[in-house]
């Protein structure tokens, strides 16, 4: 059962995610501002960080192909965003895993790089329209705040989650 927990988990949030998109997406409540979640993407960025640089790029290239399948305008957005992601920010120096605030910066700057990354490839194919300060009032800045909280919150748990797993001291 061990075995497939994390995936199981990573697809409970990959739902999460389209419910929380759901309910607080600016278009259903005539708001300017769009909170976009990537609970999934945090998840995946600890497993390549905790697991190994392998494995978060399979995930992020797994689940980011389903993203794109179910959520996605373009095939092979997402795919290839959430693989480059997670294999950018998978990053297992022990300085990484032993410091809260170090990962939730590494989740964090996973964030805005996939957020970029989405919006400069939704210009490229002129999906969007939109420029840069309305995107980073809008969309990034509400984003960033969001997941930044939901980051601060799951760190630690998921942290001593793998490592309680793995059957290791925790860093404590």
């Amino acid at each position: 059962m061990s075995r497939l927990l994390l995936p199981l988990t990573i697809f409970i949030l990959f739902i999460i995610e389209g419910t929380v998109f759901q309910i607080f997406s600016g278009s259903s409540h005539q708001d300017t501002w769009y909170f976009i979640p990537y609970f999934m993407l945090m998840l995946v960025i600890l497993t390549g960080i905790f697991r190994g640089r392998s494995h978060g790029l399979f995930y992020g290239i797994f689940f980011g192909l389903l993203y794109d399948i179910v959520y996605g305008s373009v095939l092979g957005i997402y795919t290839f965003g959430m693989g480059l992601t997670a294999y950018i920010f998978s990053i297992s120096a022990a300085s990484v895993k032993r410091s809260l605030r170090m990962l939730t910066v590494v989740i964090l700057g996973a964030v805005i790089a996939l957020e970029y990354y989405l919006y400069g490839m939704m210009s490229l194919l002129g999906m969007t329209g939109e420029g840069h300060g309305g995107l980073f009032l809008t969309r990034f800045l509400p984003t960033f705040i969001i997941n930044g909280i939901v980051a601060a919150l799951i760190v630690s748990p998921v942290r001593y989650w793998f490592y309680t797993v793995d059957g290791r001291d925790d860093g404590r």
